[in-house]
């Protein structure tokens, strides 16, 4: 038991410091089912953004207008959105059109 609290303790302390929160106001827990492509896309967005996958997906959720969300999202139009998870389309390193 000792050499669990000593590898929490450990696992803690490498851990980055918590950045002040943007949103003014707390986050929760909440409970979100994702297939393991969409986790795993969101774990490369979030790697490459250097954020949490928390903060990656409250970001993403924010930055998209309820009108623009309703539309790319209904059944009939997501069939023909780009779906980056599976295309592996990236964008070359030195991409600076951005």
């Amino acid at each position: 038991m000792a050499s669990l609290s000593l590898l929490s303790r450990n696992s803690l302390a490498n851990k980055k410091p918590m950045t002040a929160n943007l949103h003014a106001e707390p986050k929760k827990g909440r409970h979100v089912s994702l297939t393991d492509t969409a986790y795993g896309h969101l774990g490369n967005i979030a790697h490459e953004a250097r954020l949490s996958a928390s903060e990656t997906l409250e970001r993403l959720i924010r930055s998209t207008p309820i009108w623009e969300g309703s539309a790319t999202l209904a059944d009939g139009a997501f069939q023909l959105i780009e779906d980056y998870a599976i295309s592996g389309i990236d964008l070359p390193e030195n991409d600076e059109s951005f």
